[in-house]
């Protein structure tokens, strides 16, 4: 019987298909941990939506395509008009156990590679992954064999021309041990961060000292913990900018910043253009 639509399901341990998802406002979708180790694919096939990944804001529309890497903290947030609707597909990076040439895990952990974030308008990709939307959605006779058959192409174009270099260091099991130490400090971020937040409260979160936490946090970030809160809060600003209609006074209010003139500095230092004149460039 086909799966109802939008519902998370579990198709094999190594891939997740939810089909129909529509973007949340400024919220982590509950489905997921904030931390894994899947690939995660959004296919948006209408309106808009903004990820942010890590502290960079990546704009969405329909027809592009999403990944997000291994490990990397992201949020999905919907000011768009309409909301983004998408298809989300979580690959292990086992998933290609069968295949050398798409050894995922070797590719992302050891050769210290990863995707590029976004597609764009990629019409081929955009027809692979509808169709593995739509195999998973009726189950018909030997679907599975299909979605693989369709995965396995789809990975080969990511990988003849999406693929970055941009890790330092390969993924090992001290790394990952201290990404989850810090998790909890990443999701209070992205939960709060219209709030006031400290680093005692983050170390607090985290059952770590103060000490440890700011060294491991920059460690893994290549920012401090404040740092990190604010270049977070102007990627949701600079989206705000863009697709909100809300004056920069209530933006500066929203995204958490102690008063416009601080909002107006740190815009300007990150992006090299004020609020105002990002606004009248859209």
């Amino acid at each position: 019987m086909p799966q109802k639509s939008g519902f998370m399901q579990k198709y094999t341990d190594k891939l997740i298909i939810r089909t129909d998802a529509i973007s949340k406002i400024d919220n982590v979708e509950a489905e997921r941990s904030t931390l894994h180790e899947h690939i995660e694919i959004k296919y948006f096939y209408e309106g808009s939506s903004t990820l942010i990944i890590g502290t960079e804001a990546i704009y969405a529309n329909a027809g592009d395509i999403v990944v997000i890497n291994p490990y990397e903290f992201h949020a999905t947030i919907a000011h768009g008009n309409p909301k983004g609707k998408y298809h989300l597909f979580m690959i292990s990076p086992d998933y290609f156990d069968f295949s050398r040439e798409l050894d995922l895990r070797a590719m992302l952990f050891a050769r210290m590679e990863s995707f590029a974030p976004i597609y764009r308008q990629n019409s081929r990709m955009n027809t692979i992954l509808t169709s593995i939307a739509d195999e998973y959605s009726k189950k018909l006779l030997h679907y599975e064999s299909a979605i693989t058959g369709l995965m396995t192409e789809l990975f080969a174009l990511f990988l003849r021309g999406g693929v970055i270099k941009k890790r330092e260091n390969a993924i090992n099991k001290s790394i990952l041990n201290s990404y989850r130490v810090i998790e909890p400090a990443m999701r209070h971020i992205r939960d709060n961060y219209r709030k006031q937040i400290t680093v005692d409260a983050l170390s607090s979160i985290c059952g770590i000292s103060k000490h440890y936490f700011c060294r491991v946090f920059k460690a893994i970030t290549g920012k401090s913990s404040m740092e990190y809160l604010r270049d977070y809060r102007l990627a949701v600003c600079d989206t705000l900018l863009l697709e909100a209609d809300k004056s920069i006074s209530e933006i500066s209010e929203l995204c958490g910043f102690e008063n416009v003139n601080y909002l107006y500095r740190s815009y300007k230092s990150k992006y090299g253009i004020s609020p105002g004149k990002r606004r009248k460039a859209k």
